[in-house]
């Protein structure tokens, strides 16, 4: 029985005993015994309590003849208002994955738990402040009682186990992977869906829902970062290759005219390119490439500027992609000669794409892109300190903050993963059960 406070809000459970099984309830409750208002005062009169200290209601319980098969979650505030909101949850991966539970924009992990309590599923039992408080008292053997209403409540599950919901970073990896699989290079070179492989097809958006463990908001951020499009309903990303060749029609377009970085007149750009490469192309990569401005030219065609950062990084991962290591000096000159003018190349363009060792004679540089890297952090960690055996801030920072999160900080991953010492007045990290 269960009350709105007090003693009795905990009251007792009601389970017949094999010799009380012959009749059944209106309510489908095995056993013919029903418990009274006056079991209950009886009870509160043996614990030396007061009727009318305790809540007028009283809640009953009985076990069902029946329990339906539930699962139970434990979720926070924000997970528990998506769902009184009439969210849903969407459970993602592959038979083979550890399940992990999505929103529309949100992933979490899914682990069971065990409690040593058992817990009680009891639909439509009132908690506290839904139960009235005492109402009218009368004389009962000397004593003044309130009268008390009871009401039956039926337990439908009876559970040691329930399951965890933690927030957690989406595991992206298998996003790049399946697209990385079947790029784009060329309307020439597309076959038909039909004909795809399992190991090189394309997916839809319900594809990738289907295969990746991450929500969709979280997916469609993912595929702007790696800057992917949508060809005839299908993700794709664009092939090396040939997304060099059609970047440099934009390139040379402008270094042909000797428009300013931030000058690029767009209206006669997307005319002069159209027909070199399908039109999705060329818009994805004057999308990507070049951002606009509050300017327009004289002709009132407005300008945009070419993108530092992306064409910087773009073209120094063009370099460096087909060598082993580059000579770092002659690389900083290639590179620097390889960008439109007005545009700076800085090593830090080159964050969690490349490794640099100035401590070498001559000081080298190598393709070291972060992506390649494990998902797993300690198995990212061990694979970093095999390449390199200290690192500065600086230098690892790059290669593991998509783990980072608000509560856990590129520093705190360091902290937990590495040990840091002082070499030289620069704080360095190494293995932390280095030899």
């Amino acid at each position: 029985m269960l009350g709105g406070g007090g003693f009795s809000e905990y009251f007792s459970v009601n389970r017949p005993h094999k010799m009380e099984m012959e009749g059944v309830t209106e309510l489908g409750v095995e056993g013919p015994y029903v418990r009274s208002l006056g079991d209950v005062n009886s009870v509160i009169r043996h614990a030396k309590l007061s009727r009318s200290d305790l809540k007028e209601t009283s809640q009953v319980l009985y076990f069902s003849s029946e329990f339906p098969e539930y699962k139970l979650f434990e979720c926070d505030g924000v997970l528990l208002k998506h769902l009184e909101g009439g969210g849903e949850l969407y459970v993602r991966g592959r038979p083979t994955d550890k399940a992990v539970v999505c929103t529309r924009d949100q992933t979490y992990d899914l682990k069971s738990a065990e409690t040593s309590n058992s817990l009680l599923l009891v639909p439509g039992l009132k908690m506290a402040d839904e139960v009235p408080a005492s109402g009218t008292a009368r004389k009962v053997e000397d004593e003044v009682e309130s009268e008390g209403v009871i009401e039956e409540k039926r337990i439908v599950g009876v559970y040691g186990e329930y399951f965890e919901l933690k927030k957690i970073k989406p595991r992206m990896g298998r996003l790049q992977a399946l697209l990385s699989a079947r790029p784009y290079n060329g309307p020439e070179n597309e076959v038909d869906v039909s004909e795809e492989t399992a190991d090189a097809k394309t997916y839809t958006l319900p594809g990738l829902l289907e295969e990746v463990q991450a929500s969709e908001g979280e997916i469609r951020r993912h595929l702007d970062e790696l800057e992917a499009l949508e060809i005839n309903g299908r993700w794709r990303v664009l092939d090396h290759e040939y997304q060099f060749r059609a970047l440099s029609f934009l390139l040379n377009l402008v270094e042909g005219n000797s428009w300013p970085p931030d000058g690029v007149p767009i209206g006669e750009t997307m005319s002069t390119l159209n027909g070199l490469v399908p039109d999705v192309i060329l818009d994805h990569i004057c999308r990507v490439y070049l951002q606009p401005t509050e300017d327009f030219n004289e002709d009132g065609d407005k300008l945009y500027r070419l993108h530092e950062f992306k064409i910087c990084r773009f073209l120094g991962e063009s370099l460096l992609k087909p060598v082993d290591k580059f000579n770092l000096d002659d690389f900083l000159t290639a590179w620097s000669s390889s960008v439109p003018a007005g545009l700076q190349t800085d090593l830090k363009q080159l964050d969690g794409l490349a490794m640099y060792d100035e401590n070498t004679n001559p000081p080298v540089i190598w393709y070291f892109p972060e992506t390649k890297l494990p998902e797993d952090l300690s198995e990212r960690f061990q694979e970093l300190f095999q390449q390199r055996r200290a690192w500065s801030l600086e230098q690892i920072a790059p290669y593991v903050a998509s783990f980072a999160t608000e509560k856990q900080t590129v520093n705190a991953l360091l902290t937990k993963h590495a040990r840091s010492a002082n070499v030289g007045g620069r704080k360095m990290y190494s293995a932390r059960h280095g030899k």
